[in-house]
């Protein structure tokens, strides 16, 4: 298991089946992957603890608040964070996406597609905890996936279609944990390069600040042409080395020295 946790974002119809999801992605977790934690944040669950659980708009504002404030505290001490909610409009992905990357985490979008008929079914076998015109009313307003590249589903799960739950989820986590994998290698390439980046930088505003001193005072156009060349030699040759900014000068002060006293010995003879 990569020591690096991340948010899976669940969206989907009220009884598509995503809190049996979430439940099983955590059990699974946390009995298959050596020190892996897992935290399933229900925003049900806060408003239950906000005013007994009876939906009421005018307060949704604090609940949104308090579920990103509980997913983002969870990252923050290194759990794997499911979001268990509807997620169905793009501004709602998207504020988890931002609570993510701001913990420099990667998210991955899960969609739950468990049809409106078959949730419509699923919720009146439970006795109808969700009036039916909620999850009407929420398939169609649900914003689908099609209008920003960072709004894809990782994968897509039709759980009335699914026969082996565990399995699928097991599949899953597997394809997370080598993107995950990958996300980090590239990671650590791009920082390699930003690294090479500023010390080429360095080198360059070194040796260009060095070279201009020597200049000023120069009228011999041949020396001029030189002391250039010869700084274009110096960075291409400490390119790959780590040198402070104290030892480029240092360096290429000698470098050029011993340079222009070959040269000067060399015309000479």
């Amino acid at each position: 298991m990569l020591k690096r946790n991340y948010l899976i974002i669940l969206c989907g119809l009220p009884a598509s089946g995503k809190s049996k999801f979430a439940r099983e992605v955590k059990s699974i977790l946390e009995t298959t992957r050596n020190g892996a934690y897992a935290r399933i944040v229900d925003p049900d669950r806060i408003r239950k603890k906000l005013y007994s659980g009876v939906f009421d708009y005018k307060k949704e504002r604090l609940v949104r608040k308090r579920n990103l404030r509980e997913i983002q505290s969870a990252l923050k001490k290194g759990f794997i964070v499911i979001s268990d909610d509807l997620n169905y409009y793009t501004s709602m992905r998207h504020d988890l996406k931002e609570v993510a990357e701001k913990l420099h985490l990667a998210y991955y979008i899960i969609h739950i597609s468990t049809p409106v008929d078959q949730c419509i079914t699923w919720n009146e076998k439970r006795g109808k905890p969700i009036p039916n015109e909620v999850i009407y009313n929420i398939n169609q307003k649900f914003d689908l996936f099609n209008t920003y590249s960072w709004d894809t589903p990782f994968s897509s799960f039709n759980l009335s279609e699914v026969t082996n739950l565990k399995a699928k989820i097991e599949q899953l986590l597997k394809l997370i944990e080598q993107d995950l994998k990958l996300t980090l290698e590239q990671s650590d390439i791009n920082k390699t390069q930003k690294i090479k980046n500023r010390y080429k930088e360095k080198l360059d505003q070194i040796t260009r600040k060095i070279v201009n001193h020597y200049l000023k005072d120069l009228d011999d156009n041949s020396l001029i042409t030189e002391i250039v060349s010869l700084r274009k030699v110096f960075i291409k040759q400490n390119l790959d080395k780590e040198m402070s900014n104290s030892e480029i000068a240092k360096n290429f002060k000698y470098f050029l020295k011993m340079q222009l006293k070959k040269e000067k010995l060399n015309s000479s003879h």
